[in-house]
């Protein structure tokens, strides 16, 4: 069960996928000149957030469980778009 989800907002493109997908739990925010996504402090239900988390191309939305711990996105995904991005 997703307990809590945070936004990474110095790898947020702005793509804009998580506030479309769950607008009651990510809000659009100005960032410099950009635009850049936030969490609200609202969980919409798992299935909402989980598409909005899979669905962010920078995986900057991770996703933690009641105990704290981190289960979207794992190290091996992280690793994974670091190494696409180096290629």
């Amino acid at each position: 069960m997703i307990a809590k989800v945070e936004v990474d907002m110095r790898t947020c493109i702005g793509c804009g996928t998580c506030w479309v997908t769950c607008p009651q739990t990510f809000r659009e925010v100005e960032s410099g000149n950009e635009y850049k996504a936030a969490a609200t402090g609202i969980l919409a239900p798992e299935p909402q957030l989980r598409g909005a988390a899979t669905g962010c191309p920078s995986l900057s939305i991770a996703l933690f469980d009641a105990a704290g711990e981190q289960i979207y996105p794992t190290q091996a995904q992280r690793e994974e778009l670091n190494r696409q991005k180096q290629w």
